[in-house]
């Protein structure tokens, strides 16, 4: 009776292990399942997120060459507006690196939550296979300690009872034919007990050393996996803290940009008042040239009526010159010429009313012609200004008028002659670098001087 109830104890070890090993390999699957579910709606994540790179990284690249063709206009705007249109500039352009700087932060945060995720369903399934070997290990020891308790209550038992020589016992004992018999089937029925309980704990033993050895091998897996994990959570917190920072420079560069926004606001505000204070000094100087080139023509013809009726005195007329107009800078060159453009900022048609030459301040300026010194003075917008009335020069009245000078040679009323040092290049006024800005009026109205040099 009680090596039955062994029997069934070590039979419901066995269904136990086929329970435990179902379970272990039941489980992972549905896990399985569900990191497949996790990682296919994180690689969606994560390729949205690099279509959100590709877009900021294009709108970045536009900002830089937005930016990169408002400098290349910027020398009709007043310094300050520049100055305030460049700083936008640069803030749209750093507004935009930090998004995709952004976005690629998040798409590797996804990426390194994707593994973190895998690394830990791996250290969870291993954990599962672990717990379910470390329950086979103790069911064959718990099996294998039975089947050794068993096998040495039946040693004893033999020992006691000397079954050894119960072949010699049984042929020497005077007894009868049926008592000789079962105690023939007895000795054959111990026999046959012990070697199964022998080869049983002999196969529980190897059992046991199997579970052991498959133990082994989860544990060194487990350990690969908790190390995985661990660096893998540390990608993750370096990823996560990478996205913190991005999302902190978008900020502090969505600030920027609205500072940047705000100032280039009022700096347009300004150049505007600038440009309409800049159209009135226009129309004053030709007011003033119209108003001298009248003076000069009246005199001209009260000093020819004087002549024809045979009087002496009046206003001589000024001598002509048929040699025309020369560089005010000899070898200069021309950096932005005489004509209408489109302002980068203001976005308004204007007139460039001048030739600029480019060269280093302090340059001296030559008069283009013979002539009198009319005006001297500073403007917001011209900076120091110098004119020269040339009288007829070539059949016309001109007169040329030299901006953003750094300092005078001559005086008002001096009388100059052609390529006579008159001033020196600056930067004064409404200009963001050393230039000479020449304008050029014929008979009261502004042209191109270009076309008279």
């Amino acid at each position: 009776m009680r090596n039955s109830s062994r029997l069934l104890g070590v039979r419901l070890a066995v269904v136990s292990l086929a329970v435990a090993a179902f379970a272990t390999w039941a489980a992972p699957s549905a896990m399985a399942d569900a990191n497949t579910d996790e990682i296919a709606r994180q690689n969606a994540a994560a390729a949205a997120a690099k279509a959100d790179v590709d877009t900021l990284t294009a709108q970045r690249v536009a900002a830089a060459q937005r930016a990169a063709a408002a400098q290349a206009l910027v020398d009709e705007s007043s310094a300050v507006l520049a100055a305030a249109s460049a700083k936008l500039a640069d803030s749209q352009t750093n507004l935009a690196s930090a998004q995709a700087f952004l976005a690629l932060a998040q798409q590797n945060l996804i990426t390194a939550q994707r593994k973190d995720s895998e690394t830990a369903g791996s250290l969870a399934q291993t954990q599962i296979l672990l717990k379910a070997s470390d329950n086979l290990v103790q069911q064959n020891q718990d099996a294998l300690d039975a089947a050794q308790v068993l096998v040495g209550r039946m040693a004893r038992e033999q020992y006691q009872q000397n079954t050894t020589l119960i072949g010699i016992v049984t042929v020497v004992t005077p007894t009868t034919t049926g008592s000789m018999n079962d105690k023939l089937q007895w000795a054959t029925t111990m026999f046959e007990t012990s070697a199964t309980a022998i080869t049983r704990l002999e196969d529980t033993q190897a059992k046991l050393a199997d579970a052991k050895n498959q133990r082994a091998v989860l544990e060194a897996r487990a350990d690969i996996a908790r190390q995985d994990a661990a660096a893998q959570l540390g990608q993750s917190q370096k990823a996560q803290k990478a996205a913190s920072d991005a999302a902190a420079k978008v900020q502090a560069a969505v600030d920027a940009n609205n500072a940047a926004k705000a100032a280039a606001a009022q700096a347009v505000a300004q150049d505007q008042a600038d440009a309409a204070a800049q159209q009135a000094e226009v129309d004053s100087v030709n007011a003033r040239i119209a108003q001298r080139l009248a003076d000069e023509r009246a005199a001209q013809a009260a000093a020819a009526a004087a002549a024809s009726r045979g009087k002496s005195g009046g206003t001589t007329p000024a001598p002509s010159s048929s040699s025309g107009l020369i560089k005010p800078i000899p070898g200069a060159s021309i950096t932005s010429p005489y004509g209408m453009r489109l302002h980068p900022i203001l976005h308004i048609w204007k007139l460039h009313d001048g030739t600029d030459f480019g060269a280093g301040c302090g340059t001296p300026v030559h008069a283009a012609a013979s002539g009198t010194v009319t005006e001297e003075y500073y403007n917001g917008g011209y900076g120091n200004r110098l004119f020269i009335d040339h009288g007829n020069v070539g059949g016309a009245f001109l007169t040329t008028s030299y901006n953003h000078l750094s300092g005078y040679a001559v005086r008002v009323g001096q009388r100059v002659t052609q390529g006579q040092v008159i001033a020196y290049v600056g930067t004064t006024g409404y200009s963001t670098g050393c230039h000479l800005h020449f304008m050029l009026w014929v008979n009261g109205t502004m042209v191109n001087p270009a076309n008279y040099l």
